[in-house]
């Protein structure tokens, strides 16, 4: 007994495992004298760890594959359906958008257009060898559609699609002088086709361009006759499909052009990054008051009263206190690019015809939110009420941006980092007014994706707690199983698009995490860049649209990448699913809440609708009656905060 108790004082061992001895051979403090084994001599007692070793790691293999075992059991693999319709590119579509019933699309080789209602056939197209578009916009105004481009270069150029021909308004940024030239780093148009605005970079500044939209001159321009217009044949849609299948020679000679000059936009606006501060050239606080009379610029920290000689002072204590630490070496940050959104006026009110164009375009922002980190992205919702801010440090923040509330506080795990946010429809309250400014009640879903594959849900709701859930988590063992992109459905509440490394792409219902269906190419096809997919939904969530390539790609230039549609009402499950839905939310065929992301005169519609439905009516009288809801939508708003 005495020859297996260990020598030293008697010490209680800690009640953490991790921190016991781990001596094999003299560590028997605390164990049964009859249960000992003697120790082998060697070699054999080489021989017992290696056969120990081997067993160790075969009962780790085992129970990794019990564990992918369960996992597949787990996810079934769901049914795959596969498009209803495709049409083909002889070059490389790099960006698709949809207006009205048309399909634009930007590739290697200019601009194409497709209609959907003649078997997606090519109607018109904007050829140039040496311009690749990168990126797409496109905006009806009126009858018509407004398309904004971006090439590889940087270059803007802007078109307007009238009665299926295409014209070349103008190239915003295109110079003679290539060491004058400015890049475009984002573009977008504004909900109706009023404004446009541009981030441009050049010169080693950044700023932001408003431009407000002629439509009312192009299309008095459009109507006076033309000679060259009217001597130009159209090509039957027909005609236009097999030119699409023809060399780029051929299509080139048949691409719409003409020499019709249409009116520029207007610039109205010019938005430049604020001006360090400095010290102050004001000498009373009553010169500093009066200079934020109009509210201009508060927040912005340029004006106060803090000396040139008080910077000075501060920032040569912060020199001596963190003298250490200012010659290690940091990370190289990352350029920030500023992104910008479009608002809305009001809250059921519309935009304004006409904009004057003020005398200065160089404006000063009407107040600042300051943020405790740098804001690495954001996002507004479709009716732009509420606004989500996600900081380097993973932190989201949730703002009622039209009442100036603060909705919600979240933080991501630890070492999770944002890559896009996105509202999701929430349809809990099918009976709840059409108008946003009942918001007491509202509940606000916003899906974070991160950059490591993991998908959060973050739910909000006045008078109650915020929370943070995790949807989809990180992939470690299966890489291609990452996420690489979303994108809420809007005909589907709680239903997603996910694009997962692999090229695979799934429907899923967020509330329950659970998989619908697949939705796939041919055999013979592939998803094109699955890690930034080229994809597109229709505004109404009826069907998107995915580009797919061919696996065998050897002939690079003969019809080698596809544009396929698939259609959600088209498949069973999804049919399923809406029924399931419906049944759990018996008036949802009444105005839903996703009715509030509408414009005013949708929802007017809807409105109208519904209450033509109960009274016997049809739905064909209700257009007649939208400008008189029109014009009543101020007595609404002084109607609804009565209510309030």
């Amino acid at each position: 007994m005495p020859v297996y108790i260990r020598k030293g004082p008697l010490e209680i061992p800690t009640y953490e495992e991790q921190d016991w001895m781990k001596d094999e051979e003299g560590d028997y403090f605390l164990k049964d004298p009859d249960q000992i084994l003697d120790s082998l001599p060697q070699p054999f007692r080489m021989i017992n760890k290696l056969v120990n070793l081997l067993f160790d790691r075969a009962w780790e293999i085992i129970e990794e594959r019990e564990a992918a075992k369960a996992i597949t059991i787990l996810k079934i693999k769901p049914t795959v359906y596969l498009p209803t319709k495709k049409f083909q590119l002889s070059s490389v579509p790099n960006c698709i958008a949809i207006c009205k019933d048309y399909v634009f699309v930007g590739s290697s080789r200019g601009l194409r257009v497709f209609n959907s209602l003649f078997n997606y056939a090519c109607v018109c197209s904007w050829d140039s060898v040496k311009v690749e578009i990168v990126s797409i916009s496109a905006a009806e105004i009126g009858n018509e559609v407004f398309v904004a481009t971006v090439d590889e270069m940087g270059i803007v150029r802007l078109f307007y699609f009238y009665k299926e021909f295409l014209y070349l308004i103008k190239a915003i940024n295109e110079v003679e002088d290539i060491s004058k030239q400015t890049t475009c780093l984002n573009l977008q148009v504004s909900p109706g086709g009023n404004f446009m605005a541009v981030l441009l970079q050049g010169t080693g500044d950044v700023w932001l361009d408003v431009y407000r939209l002629p439509k009312d001159s192009w299309l008095k321009e459009m109507e006076q006759p033309h000679p060259s217009f009217l001597s130009k044949k159209k090509i039957s849609h027909f005609h236009l499909k097999s030119v699409e299948s023809a060399d780029l020679t051929d299509m080139e000679n048949h691409s719409m052009k003409t020499d019709i000059k249409l009116s520029g936009p207007v610039q109205i606006m010019k938005l430049k990054s604020p001006k360090p501060v400095t010290g102050t050239p004001f000498k009373s606080p009553l010169e500093v008051f009066q200079k934020i009379e109009d509210l201009s610029g508060l927040g912005s920290g340029q004006n106060h009263m803090i000396k040139d000689s008080q910077l000075e002072q501060q920032s040569a204590i912060f020199e001596m206190l963190f003298k250490k630490y200012l010659h290690v070496e940091c990370p190289e940050e990352s350029p920030s690019v500023a992104v910008f959104h479009f608002l809305l006026p009001g809250h059921i009110l519309m935009l304004p015809t006409e904009t004057k164009v003020p005398s200065d375009p160089d404006q000063k922002p009407d107040g600042v939110w300051p943020a405790a980190a740098p804001i690495t992205k954001s996002a507004i919702s479709p009716c732009t009420s509420y606004l989500v801010l996600a900081c380097e440090d993973g932190v989201i923040t949730l703002w009622d941006r039209a009442q100036g509330f603060l909705l919600a506080v979240v933080s991501l795990p630890e070492g999770c980092l944002c890559k896009s946010l996105h509202f999701m429809i929430n349809c809990e309250n099918p009976k709840e007014y059409p108008f946003p400014q009942f918001v007491a009640t509202s509940k606000v879903q916003v899906l974070v994706l991160c950059t490591d594959g993991s998908l959060h849900l973050v739910k909000s709701e006045r008078s109650k707690e915020p929370s943070i859930s995790v949807i989809v988590e990180r992939s470690v063992k299966h890489p291609n199983e990452t996420i690489c992109a979303v994108a809420p459905i809007s005909s589907l509440p709680s239903v997603v698009l996910l694009f997962i490394w692999d090229g695979s792409v799934y429907l899923m219902d967020v509330t329950k995490s659970q998989i619908i269906c697949e939705l796939g190419p041919p055999p013979s096809y592939h998803l094109g860049n699955p890690w930034q997919p080229v994809f597109t939904l229709s505004p109404e969530g009826q069907h998107v649209l995915i580009r797919g390539d061919k696996k065998d790609n050897t002939n690079y230039l003969r019809n080698n990448y596809s544009i396929f549609i698939f259609k959600f009402d088209s498949y069973q499950l999804i049919k399923t699913f809406l029924s399931e839905d419906k049944s759990s939310h018996p008036g949802s065929s009444e105005i839903s809440s996703f009715t509030q992301q509408l414009p005013l005169d949708k929802r007017c519609e809807i409105l109208l609708q519904n209450r033509l439905k109960k009274s016997g009516k049809t739905q064909h009288s209700a257009p007649e009656y939208l400008p008189q809801l029109q014009k009543s939508s101020l007595f609404l708003e002084k109607e609804c905060h009565k209510k309030l």
